[in-house]
């Protein structure tokens, strides 16, 4: 079946019901009337779903961004770190998840925005409104939207969305199902790559997409390399089914150059503004995380002044903020070292060092990755130099080094302190005779850094592998619920959901591997 038959087949069914689910009654910004669809310029919907599909850059996007990602993924990650205690202490980052409403963001903005938008599409393919090639793309931005969220959470209503009822899905078949797409996608931006290889002629995506402008070699690269992120993150639970994806991947054709990033960033004259700067210049609540601060540090890693800025305490130098405080005075942190992220820093999607470390675990495996492990390691490496404008000899000096992260040391300018102790003593130098969990932990560590400030999947690789060794926070509030020691797993299902759609919320929860707490462990998270 192509996908126009089978956008076809499903379009009567499944565009524009007005009666949905509760996660997806807003519909303001959306035209969901057919009649009405036909006069809007669908293609602008492409610019919609990259504006909040990976990080949420629109409307109240800094907000967004602060609750959905950097009070989340960043601070789990250890990237970040909160310089205010929001609701007396009791927040995300201090693992008390019933506290706040911090739990809806993720969702809402999967639900609300990006997917009507992905719906609208949908239904304008269907019509013969936009062409294969452009649909594909809004396929694959879905899939990293769809992707993210599951991660946050597990379940999701991802298959039925659009429909009268709109049930949640496992974690397992939204993956299935999002692998399934991707395909289809891939296949699509194929034949369209192969038709206009050496053509001068503007893609119709061109004005309308800020990440690639409509490019549909790029666009069919970024689609495998999300495809081989996917494939390994399941790979404790479905190892047969993660190489078979991450070889087609591979052999169909990934990032390999550090021009094939993905970045969403302004064009003409649509402008994107990175929230990220919002929140640590404006609101001034987010600083340098203890783990990247330990890490960087202790391999005197050039890239550090091209993630933050130094520290404005005695002696100046990268300092950072242990994650998860209940009470502190936000004057004693703002000195420490602030994102390197202005207004216009554009958005990091996904980036071919990723790839080459995606690569190197794989090949670590004994798939079919076209190199080993130690060339594809040392390749993410020197890409992720290169993204950062660092030189290739000291891509070359830092891949032999044998330093170590250094212990954690609170320079917070109050006179109580939270210094840890060093997470790790993994070294940037491979060790070709370390054993398999010796070079998973020197590749992820590697893959951490050269990620950053992509914090949701650092929190997804961390809660994959368990590297990097991410210090602990510093007051759990869970009361119990979430083990400091394994650290959070996942985001309890949004309080909006109980309020307004319990009853799907009670049979999604009978699809996780326990309650619903964070520290229930997603269906991928077996290691």
């Amino acid at each position: 079946m192509t996908m126009k038959t089978y956008i076809k087949a499903g379009a009567a069914a499944a565009i524009f019901s007005m009666a949905l689910s509760s996660c997806t009654k807003n519909f303001e910004d959306f035209n969901t009337n057919p009649d009405a669809a036909q006069v809007v310029d669908m293609k602008s919907y492409i610019t919609t779903m990259e504006m909040d599909a990976v990080i949420p850059c629109s409307d109240e996007g800094a907000n967004e961004f602060q609750r959905a990602c950097n009070l989340m993924g960043d601070s789990f990650a250890g990237y970040l770190g909160a310089t205010q205690a929001f609701n007396g202490g009791s927040y995300t980052a201090t693992y008390d998840l019933d506290g706040t409403d911090y739990n809806n963001y993720p969702f809402s903005v999967a639900f609300t925005k990006v997917m009507p938008a992905w719906l609208n599409l949908k239904y304008a393919f269907a019509n013969d409104q936009i062409d294969e090639a452009s649909f594909a793309i809004a396929e694959v931005i879905k899939v990293m939207a769809i992707q993210r969220v599951t991660d946050i959470y597990g379940p999701v209503p991802f298959t039925h969305f659009g429909e009268d009822v709109s049930p949640y899905d496992s974690q397992e078949t939204v993956y299935k199902s999002l692998f399934t797409d991707l395909d289809a996608a891939i296949d699509v931006l194929k034949a369209y790559a192969a038709a206009s290889a050496g053509s001068s002629a503007r893609p119709p995506l061109y004005s309308v997409d800020l990440v690639y402008q409509g490019s549909y070699s790029a666009w069919l690269k970024l689609a495998n390399s999300v495809k081989l992120r996917m494939a390994m993150r399941i790979r404790f639970v479905e190892p047969a089914l993660a190489q078979q994806y991450a070889e087609e991947a591979v052999a169909d054709g990934v990032m390999t150059k550090s021009t094939d990033g993905a970045w969403l960033k302004s064009s003409g004259t649509m402008q994107v503004f990175n929230p990220l700067e919002e929140v640590w210049n404006a609101y001034t609540d987010t600083r340098m995380g203890a783990t990247i601060d330990a890490y960087m540090n202790g391999y005197e890693d050039p890239r550090l002044p091209k993630y933050f800025k130094e520290a404005t305490v005695d002696g100046g130098g990268y300092h950072g903020i242990r994650c998860g405080l209940r009470a502190m005075l936000k004057d004693n942190y703002k000195p420490l070292s602030v994102p390197n992220v202005a207004k216009n820093t554009p958005v990091v999607w996904m980036l071919a060092s990723e790839v080459s470390f995606l690569r190197a675990e794989g090949a670590m495996l004994g798939w079919e990755m076209g190199g080993d492990d130690k060339t594809f390691y040392e390749a993410g490496i020197e890409l992720s130099f290169a993204e950062n404008g660092v030189s290739s000899s000291d891509a070359a000096t830092y891949m032999n080094s044998t330093k170590t992260p250094a212990a954690f040391d609170d320079k917070n300018t109050s006179s109580t302190k939270n210094s840890a102790g060093q997470p790790s003593s993994i070294t940037p130098k491979w060790d070709e005779s370390a054993g398999r969990e010796a070079k998973l932990e020197r590749i992820i560590t590697q893959k951490y850094i050269a990620m950053f400030p992509n914090g949701q999947e650092a929190w997804s690789e961390f809660r994959r592998t368990g590297y990097p060794k991410v210090i602990p926070i510093v007051n759990n509030m869970s009361g119990g619920k979430v083990s400091t020691e394994t650290q959070i797993r996942r985001m309890t299902f949004p309080r909006s959901e109980y309020a307004n759609n319990g009853p799907a919320v009670s049979e999604a929860t009978g699809l996780l591997s326990g309650p619903d707490t964070g520290d229930t462990k997603l269906w991928w998270d077996k290691k």
